[in-house]
This record gives C-alpha cells, structure tokens and sequence, in this order.
C-alpha cells in the first residue's frame, strides 16, 4: 500500500476526530444557550433546542461519514495491496 495515501487518510480522520471534539463543545454551548431561551420564552427555547439538536446530529453524521468513507478507503488500498502481493511470486 502506498504508505504516503495511507498516512494521509490516517491523518484526515484524525481531523475529523478534531472537528468532532469541536462541534461537540459548540454544540453544548448552544445548548445551554437554548436551555436560557426555553426559561425565558418556552415557545422560543423549544425552537432552539429543536435547532441546536438538528444542528448537532446532521454535524456528527456528517462527520461520521466521512470518516467511514475515509476508513472505506484504507480497506480498499491494504486489499489491493494484499492482491499485489499474491499475485507477485517471491
């Protein structure tokens, strides 16, 4: 396997592992924020918290599944490999 591609694609989902850890703290944040707005207006904090927990689940799936696609991608190159390799006689 081409271990620069392979690297590469290691450190893309550890990005995404750091987008992840962000959002999640953005998404805290906003809920606490939500939480405020339903004490004071009930009618507006139920908005928000509808809002702040589509925004987070769309977030994660997102994110998930470029991770998946990502980790999708490392088994397609190390099942190459792995043909090259019993193709090739030693």
């Amino acid at each position: 396997m081409d271990d620069r591609r392979r690297q590469e694609l290691l450190g893309w989902i550890e990005q995404t592992k750091r987008t992840q850890r962000k959002l999640a703290i953005v998404s805290g944040a906003l809920a606490v924020v939500a939480i405020g707005l339903a004490v004071w207006s009930k009618l507006v904090g139920t908005f928000a918290i509808i809002g702040v927990g589509l925004f987070a689940i769309c977030a994660f799936w997102v994110t998930a599944a470029h991770n998946a696609a990502h980790y999708q991608k490392l088994e397609e190159l190390a099942a190459a490999d792995r043909r090259n390799r019993r193709a090739k006689p030693s």
